[in-house]
């Protein structure tokens, strides 16, 4: 069968444990209906955070400075993102990333976060990715590697000094590497999450936070931008974090409510060289973390230089079954063009079939995708 029947034969399975009241209630949520993100489908175990971190960008998205469970148990969860016309299951389905807008190893939302990670991994298989500030002991790291054994670990730290200022309720770093240490100590590969990269703070900081993470056992580093608004930056002022250097960094105009990257480019460069220098692996994107843990490496890894092609990691790029794997769907290609880490494509069919042809082939494939209407 294609993709779209193992979907919908996976999707009725699931359908049948579930009542019907369920059923609807998972297909009003938003994880029905959410297109992924570069990083994946972000699934959320919780709805707000009161972690209250001084960077945080979720008071501008609507969200509280508080925090409960998600509604939906885990077979619903799953069956919303069987209903997603965009997502697609399996090993080499959408990227799973847990943890965009709450922190899902608090004490309110960590069983909920173990029991979506569980029928996850039971039901999709889809490789799981999550962030966290937390504390996670030994009992929990192994109870992680004995549910999804491959599942992608980001430890967030951003500052060593400067964390109460920045982190206020969050526990401290320190706990933080103890973490990095009890899951790889249980089998399983963390990796430090230094992300945001804040400017004029981190660059008397890099080089400390690397070391120690890799004395704790870190494997890699995901480095990332920071995103600002108004309200985030005066956030930051009153907490007593310089932002001149945040502000000379900024190309857009800010607005109230709408996030905007602040130009890090060349530190995030200079961290990730001096974090391959030290032996861990740099990840200029969270995705390729995941893509790695999970076995495989992409094609973007290797334009940029962070790993070798290796048969069996690449999943090798047929353009003859491509072509026959859209026309089993229904989709017609007008044009196919491999340019470095890059497919190009122009597709003719309905709009969400594309666009799930596109995450399908995307991960499957290891590979970015841009649809093009210019046959150049």
């Amino acid at each position: 069968m294609n993709i779209l029947e193992f979907k919908e034969k996976l999707r009725n399975k699931i359908g049948e444990l579930l009542s019907r009241s369920e059923r609807e209630k998972a297909i009003r949520d938003h994880h029905a209906k959410r297109k992924p993100r570069p990083c994946g489908m972000t699934i959320h175990t919780g709805i707000g955070c009161n972690l209250r971190c001084t960077y945080c960008y979720i008071e501008d998205m609507g969200f509280k400075w508080s925090i409960e469970p998600y509604p939906l148990n885990g077979l619903q969860l799953v069956y919303a993102l069987l209903s997603n016309p965009y997502f697609v299951p399996g090993e080499t389905g959408t990227l799973i990333a847990i943890g965009s807008v709450t922190e899902p190893f608090h004490g309110i939302t960590k069983k909920k976060t173990f029991e979506y990670i569980e029928y996850i991994s039971k039901y999709l298989r889809n490789p799981i990715q999550f962030s966290t500030k937390m504390y996670l002991n030994k009992e929990e790291a192994r109870i992680l590697k004995n549910i999804e054994p491959t599942i992608s670990p980001l430890i967030t730290i951003v500052s060593i000094k400067q964390y109460r200022k920045l982190e206020p309720l969050a526990p401290s770093p320190e706990k933080r590497f103890e973490t990095i240490k009890n899951l790889r100590d249980a089998g399983l590969k963390p990796i430090l999450f230094l992300r945001p990269i804040i400017p004029g703070i981190i660059e008397n900081e890099y080089y400390e936070i690397l070391e120690k993470a890799r004395e704790y056992g870190a494997i890699g580093i995901v480095a990332g931008s920071l995103r600002v608004t108004p309200l985030i930056l005066e956030r930051l002022r009153k907490a007593g974090i310089p932002v001149d250097e945040i502000v000379r960094r900024i190309r857009k105009p800010l607005k109230p409510n709408i996030q905007v990257s602040v130009d890090t480019s060349d530190i995030k460069k200079e961290i990730l060289r001096t974090a391959e220098k030290l032996g861990l692996i740099p990840f200029p994107e969270a995705c390729m973390a995941n893509i790695y843990t999970h076995g495989y490496i992409c094609w973007k890894m290797i334009s940029k230089g962070i790993m070798r092609k290796r048969e069996g990691l690449l999943p090798r790029l047929e353009t003859s079954e491509i072509i026959r794997e859209a026309e089993e769907l229904g989709l017609r290609i007008n044009y196919l063009r491999k340019e470095d880490y890059k497919l190009k494509i122009a597709i003719t069919g309905p709009s969400k079939l594309k666009y799930f042809f596109i995450e399908y082939i995307k991960c499957k494939y290891k590979i970015c995708v841009q649809e093009t209407r210019t046959f150049k």
